[in-house]
């Protein structure tokens, strides 16, 4: 038998959640790059701030796909519910 739309759905996010928290590590790591001892001036400092700026952006959107997968998952197992009570 095959696995119900709420179960699938449950596997795809764990999966997602560690592709996502993969990421999220990933882009920890570069910060404690920046300073003087790598790369130093003017454009260091532009291009440190634009890309604390984009990795502010792809946090949010990445905890928002976190947060999200509950009520995904719950609007699954409920419609799975409606449709065994029918």
């Amino acid at each position: 038998m095959a696995p119900s739309e709420a179960a699938q759905c449950q596997a795809d996010m764990i999966a997602a959640a560690k592709v996502v928290n993969d990421i999220l590590q990933a882009l920890g790591t570069v910060p404690p790059l920046f300073g003087d001892h790598t790369w130093q001036g003017l454009s260091a400092d532009q291009w440190a701030s634009g890309w604390n700026a984009r990795r502010a952006q792809l946090v949010t959107l990445l905890n928002a796909v976190l947060a999200e997968q509950p009520q995904l998952i719950a609007r699954l197992e409920e419609a799975e519910r409606r449709k065994l009570a029918s």
